[in-house]
């Protein structure tokens, strides 16, 4: 009788201990968005003919894998709007609008996630290349999900 309750007891605390293990590895997000404005002024063979292109776009990983590409992202959304709210993966979270390129010296990088606001790392790129011209916000966010 002994060993049938310490079999029993072995077999609930391994239990318990693989199930506290994996919740406290839990899984790793990785979340990176973009705002970019370019303004286009080569000529080619003809007239020259200026234009602008304007990206906005994300991408989350959970454990490497990608969950979220993007869907509902847009310069207009990520410059100045309303920002993007995001579930995917079992993981939600609303990410702040980072700025306009044009009109700030860097993005804001900040994600909210429940009541947990998580500060990102910002970069930004300048962009003088012949013939195109422009400045990329580049946000990364790391965090336990």
């Amino acid at each position: 009788m002994y060993s049938f309750f310490s079999s029993n007891a072995i077999s609930i605390v391994g239990l318990a201990l693989a199930v506290l293990s994996t919740q406290a590895l839990g899984r790793k997000c990785h979340l990176t968005t973009t705002v970019s404005h370019r303004q286009n002024s080569a000529c080619g063979y003809g007239s020259c003919i200026p234009g602008d292109t304007l990206i906005g776009s994300g991408a989350l990983k959970i454990d490497n894998k990608v969950k979220w590409d993007g869907d509902g992202a847009s310069y207009d959304n990520l410059s100045n709007g309303k920002g993007v709210d995001v579930d995917a993966g079992g993981v939600k979270f609303h990410i702040d609008p980072l700025g306009i390129p044009d009109a700030q010296d860097k993005p804001n990088c900040k994600v909210h996630i429940g009541n947990y606001v998580n500060i990102g790392k910002q970069d930004v790129d300048n962009i003088g290349l012949p013939g195109v011209m422009g400045k990329d916000f580049d946000c990364t966010h790391d965090w336990d999900c």
